[in-house]
């Protein structure tokens, strides 16, 4: 039972470790679509992970064994998976949030240098100061 819930925690991870590399390609091409496209798989393969991660912890927490007994061979072999997954899902999702950060900064710097910054208010300075003028 727990031999299986592993496999099936290091599946998704696996699965969540090959969409992120991918979003990374991605978001280095400026293919934003393919990103967008990509966050609502992410976050049910987020959830599933999270429940089997839950079943996982219960499984552990029910048997009474001391604590270098608790793995079969294969549960610890499959468990030392589980963590390397962990790590290298870590590691990649923090490089997609940081190139995804930046990103978001360019195109808010942009978007500001665009607008001038200046916010559109009704006071009279800013109306007649303006460049556009309206004929009635």
């Amino acid at each position: 039972m727990l031999l299986n819930k592993l496999q099936t925690a290091n599946k998704i991870l696996n699965d969540l470790i090959d969409m992120t590399k991918k979003d990374i390609e991605a978001i280095k091409e400026a293919k934003h679509e393919e990103i967008f496209n990509n966050i609502s798989i992410k976050e049910k393969l987020a959830i599933k992970f999270q429940n089997t991660k839950n079943e996982i912890d219960n499984i552990l927490s029910n048997r009474n064994k001391p604590l270098e007994e608790i793995f079969s061979y294969e549960e610890e072999k499959e468990f030392e998976k589980f963590k390397n997954f962990l790590n290298e899902f870590n590691k990649q999702h923090k490089f997609f949030s940081k190139l995804s950060f930046s990103v978001t900064n360019f195109y808010n710097t942009l978007l500001n240098k665009i607008k001038d910054k200046k916010q559109i208010t009704y006071e009279k300075d800013y109306i007649s100061n303006s460049q556009l003028r309206i004929k009635a």
